[in-house]
């Protein structure tokens, strides 16, 4: 009976740890998510940029969209923030976008090395 409160505690610290590795999980997936994304934007402002001229569906929300007409491509507009939209170059676009990425993907280093650590400090405690 003495032990009752020692294993008590030790299954409360597991649930928590538990917990914990869950939440990275899903920020993990979450960053993987945005990572895809913003790679696919890449991928699309590259393609654009090629095109001289060409129709394209512009989401306006709820599932409605304008039928658009793209002539050229060699400025995109970013939101920076707090409704803030600047003018760039493609290219320039293009930079900040593929920066984005490579720090998306230290964050998710950095994470799946604290799962790593939580997952082995569980794994000791059993």
């Amino acid at each position: 009976m003495a032990d009752q409160p020692q294993d008590t505690q030790k299954l409360m610290a597991q649930q928590l740890f538990m917990q914990q590795l869950q939440q990275l999980e899903q920020q993990i997936g979450s960053i993987e998510q945005q990572r895809v994304d913003l790679g696919s934007l890449k991928e699309n402002i590259v393609e654009l940029q090629k095109l001289k001229k060409v129709k394209i569906h512009t989401p306006l929300g709820a599932g409605v969209f304008l039928e658009s007409e793209v002539k050229e491509v060699n400025d995109v507009l970013l939101g920076v923030g707090s409704g803030v939209i600047v003018k760039k170059e493609v290219s320039d676009a293009v930079k900040i976008i593929e920066r984005q990425i490579v720090e998306l993907e230290k964050i998710s280093v950095q994470m799946q090395q604290e799962l790593n650590n939580l997952t082995k400090h569980l794994e000791l405690m059993q």
